[in-house]
């Protein structure tokens, strides 16, 4: 994905512009995990799947400001990787979701479904997560400032480059996906071999019983 995407980076997207210029960029809020009602995106519910999965932990509603809204991106600010995915209403049946204090919502002014996986997409990529590194603040606990993440340059998508960076996207992932499969498999196979080996070895000639 990271070769097919950065080909499209460089060649299909207007010029960049700050993120706080095309987006309200702000933090989640504090979790009350004693509460219910509501789901909240965790860390860890950010970066592995494209849309933020629907399996997420109950807490307790925080209030209508705090409320995602269809579209927005999502980006962890902790850990050694800044993974992002997009939110979707739809998969929580209405219930209230809010972001925790350690992943930014970043709300698009103009918000459109395909720029905002495009965009998660790219935040993503091998190249802008070196990018990012830069910022990280901390020795062992790494967290990306606020701040920084508002001024960060991003690509200025058109609808076309949109739709071709999402698609890209999406065949990397299947790509990868494939490949995970693949070299799963062959380690099954490896090691019924040797399983296979050892068993005949331990019964072949010259063993004593």
């Amino acid at each position: 994905m990271t070769l097919v995407t950065d080909h499209l980076d460089r060649r299909s997207m207007r010029k960049n512009l700050s993120l706080d210029s095309i987006s309200r960029v702000s933090s989640g809020v504090a979790v009350d995990r004693s509460g219910g009602g509501a789901f909240a995106v965790m860390v860890g519910d950010v970066g592995t799947n494209v849309l933020i999965p629907a399996g997420l932990g109950e807490v307790g509603f925080a209030g209508e400001d705090a409320r995602l809204k269809d579209f927005d991106i999502l980006i962890s600010l902790r850990g050694k990787r800044n993974g992002s995915s997009v939110f979707k209403d739809d998969r929580f049946e209405g219930r209230p979701v809010h972001a925790s204090l350690d992943v930014a919502v970043i709300r698009l002014h103009q918000p459109d479904h395909m720029a905002a996986l495009a965009l998660s997409f790219w935040f993503n990529l091998e190249s802008t997560q070196r990018l990012l590194a830069v910022h990280r603040v901390g020795s062992h606990a790494f967290r990306l400032p606020l701040p920084a993440l508002r001024k960060f340059q991003v690509p200025q998508f058109t609808p076309q480059s949109a739709d071709l960076f999402v698609r890209a996207g999406v065949a990397g992932r299947q790509v990868l996906k494939l490949e995970r499969e693949i070299s799963a498999r062959r380690e099954i196979v490896f090691e019924e071999m040797m399983t296979q080996a050892a068993a005949q070895f331990a019964g072949g000639p010259g063993r004593e019983d």
